[in-house]
């Protein structure tokens, strides 16, 4: 449904203010500094079918690659300032996806390890979304 409205529109908004196709991952801001906003990446999708699971599998690796370059210590080298970014790098991801619309993506999205663990930390905590 997503893909046929992306491909009939010129300029589809998955978040206000970007191109047809596009959309954006949001970072975690740092409370020290509530005026600025989050950093942003854009990323491209409009060259991608997600009705494929090709398509829907590169896509998501789009959205992770640009979810690192934003999420504080996501590209650390050490181990527990890569783990901090997790919650980061799973909110930024979840935005970006629920803001393209497509089921495919987000299911693809919910299969993957780095969902897979926030999940099993859920029902351990026993707070389940």
């Amino acid at each position: 449904m997503v893909t046929n409205s992306v491909r009939r529109c010129r300029y589809w908004r998955p978040i206000a203010g970007l191109l047809c196709g596009y959309t954006s991952i949001i970072g975690v801001g740092f409370a020290a500094e509530p005026e600025t906003s989050p950093p942003q990446r854009v990323v491209r999708i409009a060259d991608l079918n997600l009705q494929d699971s090709r398509g829907v599998a590169v896509a998501y690796g789009r959205l992770v690659w640009a979810a690192e370059r934003v999420c504080p210590f996501a590209d650390s080298s050490e181990y527990w300032l890569r783990v901090s970014a997790t919650p980061c790098l799973i909110r930024a991801v979840s935005e970006a996806v629920d803001s393209i619309g497509s089921p495919q993506l987000k299911a693809y999205t919910q299969l993957q390890p780095l969902f897979r663990q926030q999940q099993a930390q859920e029902r351990l905590s026993g707070n389940p979304q």
